[in-house]
């Protein structure tokens, strides 16, 4: 619902003519755009990036070349960006990860997200899922979590990696709900997910286009998601507020961004572009198919999430002294 309010709210300046906004940008872009991704190629958001980027190419009339330049948890692909001119020719695609948690998991990021990048847009949200192995299905969270409580300690919970956001959400639900889990670290989201299908590990938080599939095969149980809303994908599933857990509604979201500094028409542009890629039938059918929530609007609105859940990471980082390093 919220990404439909805000792309209707954006109607207004999507309307413009495209002849009025080259002549707001200049002749930019006049070659290639350079989309920076900080994760290796593969994977739901890589396939989804370039499903938008062909869009925005056909706006713009330039190819926009992803680049990929991972490493160091999204800080080198990140730092590249924030270093790189302010032109409109580099820019940074990217989950939640680059914008507000990484900056705060490194003593240094090489970069401020607040201060050395422009916000864009933000593209999709993506539901995060709490699901329990098979043979292990409580009938809801509360369940799960008298039953961790009577047996401190008898949980294990997967996450992605130290710091990933399944890390930070296992964390949180742990801090929140009063109770001890034992977190077992994985080498990304993949193995993680592996493992709890096959029995080894109990929970796991996972972004949602990596759920349905087992959820819908009976090898893993759905909790309770994140979001404003029920997914369409799992209706079944109540959201973390209707579960009691309203401090546990984080989502992953996916955003594009440029170096701090870049003029106002040409990120006008790009916002646009963005917004009008959003609405293209190929694009909303992808998100469809992937149970992403397009969300859409201003770069303001991107810069107020910044700081907003920038702050809540850096808390929960803070004081449970998380570190990837």
């Amino acid at each position: 619902m919220r990404g439909r309010r805000e792309l209707l709210a954006a109607g207004a300046v999507l309307a413009m003519p495209a002849a009025a906004r080259a002549e707001a940008a200049g002749s930019w872009p006049e070659r290639p755009v350079s989309v920076v991704n900080p994760f290796a190629a593969g994977g739901f958001t890589d396939g989804f990036g370039r499903t938008v980027f062909q869009q925005m190419q056909r706006l713009l009339g330039q190819p926009f070349v992803v680049d990929y330049r991972p490493g160091a948890g999204a800080t080198l692909g990140a730092a590249h960006v924030a270093r790189s001119a302010a032109d409109g020719y580099t820019l940074l695609y990217s989950p939640t990860t680059a914008w507000v948690l990484a900056p705060y998991l490194y003593r240094n990021p090489g970069y401020d997200p607040l201060v050395d990048l422009t916000p864009v847009g933000i593209i999709a949200e993506t539901p995060m899922v709490l699901c329990s192995r098979q043979g292990l299905s409580f009938p809801s969270t509360a369940a799960l979590v008298a039953a961790a409580k009577a047996e401190p300690g008898r949980f294990s919970i997967a996450n992605a990696g130290t710091g990933s956001l399944p890390h930070i959400m296992a964390t949180l639900l742990a801090a929140v709900a009063g109770i001890e889990i034992n977190n077992v670290p994985y080498r990304g989201g993949g193995p993680a997910m592996n493992d709890l299908v096959a029995g080894h590990v109990d929970l796991f938080w996972e972004a949602i286009p990596n759920v349905t599939q087992h959820v819908e095969s009976g090898r893993v149980h759905a909790l309770m998601i994140s979001g404003e809303a029920r997914s369409p994908a799992l209706p079944a599933v109540p959201t973390v507020t209707e579960a009691g857990f309203p401090a546990l509604n984080l989502t992953s979201w996916i955003a594009l961004g440029a170096p701090a500094g870049l003029p106002a028409p040409i990120l006008a542009t790009l916002n646009r572009a963005m917004n009008e890629a959003l609405a293209a039938p190929e694009v909303r059918e992808t998100m469809q198919r992937l149970s992403l929530v397009p969300v859409g609007g201003a770069p303001a609105v991107m810069a107020e999430q910044m700081r907003r859940e920038g702050a809540v990471y850096k808390r929960i980082i803070t004081e449970a002294r998380i570190s990837s390093e």
